[in-house]
């Protein structure tokens, strides 16, 4: 199906995703690996200068790079993705979304292949978040678990890509937390910030947020006030500063 007014060509097992009242237009497989509010969160905790070189690996649809270019208008935006069909959606979705970026279709655990060593300012993950699971299709089995690459590869990957002093965020369950600090500490990225995101003011956190810089000292880490998406979860409605997000990002203020 050709939708004229984006002239983009939607397969049949794919759909258009307006998001952030319609500033974005995403494309996705109706059955496949599908994003979701985690992508709005890590965007809005990204916080950065307004010039150099990003590269979001494991960039699936391409929805963190479109999201970012709209927090940062002169940020030279990459992406690597290892699944053909989401490498493919992420070029149709750039396109859609008029973002200039660079994507390439490879494998983490070879960025070496790709990259220069410390060729960029900043790293974004949004990384397969179990060890293993049940999925309804191979393509998220390997956006969400570690089929291919592991948290250790991901975060391994950030030091080889990061100059001195670059930056790495990225978004992780809970129950990875001290997985998730040693391996970064094995690799000289030093956490400096954390946010813990709640489903709810009575519930514990279930995923945190990190900031961590390469080659930086020990101390002066910020744990920043708890995320809280829902007022009411049973009725999903969503607290103030996500309705915000979601209808002002990147302009919100709470």
């Amino acid at each position: 199906m050709q939708l004229q007014k984006f002239d983009i060509n939607l397969e049949e097992d794919e759909d258009l995703s307006p998001f952030v009242r319609g500033k974005v237009f995403i494309v996705q497989k109706k059955d496949g690996y599908r994003f979701n509010i985690d992508s709005l969160l890590l965007s809005d905790f990204v916080n950065i200068k307004s010039s150099g070189k990003l590269i979001d690996l494991g960039t699936g649809s391409g929805i963190i790079l479109i999201l970012l270019s709209l927090k940062y208008k002169n940020i030279q935006f990459y992406g690597l993705e290892v699944q053909q069909d989401l490498y493919q959606l992420a070029q149709k979705n750039i396109k859609l979304n008029n973002v200039k970026a660079d994507l390439k279709l490879g494998d983490v655990k070879e960025v070496k292949k790709f990259y220069e060593h410390q060729y960029f300012d900043y790293v974004v993950i949004n990384p397969p978040y179990f060890k293993s699971g049940d999925y309804k299709n191979t393509q998220e089995k390997i956006a969400r678990s570690e089929v291919l690459a592991t948290l250790e590869d991901f975060i391994k990957a950030s030091w080889y890509l990061l100059k001195n002093k670059g930056k790495l965020f990225m978004i992780v369950p809970c129950e990875r937390f001290s997985e998730t600090v040693k391996y970064l500490k094995n690799y000289n990225l030093q956490p400096k910030r954390y946010r813990f995101i709640h489903p709810s003011i009575n519930e514990k956190a279930t995923h945190f947020m990190v900031e961590a810089i390469k080659q930086a000292k020990e101390g002066g880490e910020i744990v920043e006030s708890p995320l809280i998406v829902y007022e009411n979860p049973k009725e999903k409605k969503y607290t103030d500063y996500v309705w915000s997000l979601l209808e002002n990002y990147p302009n919100h203020r709470l």
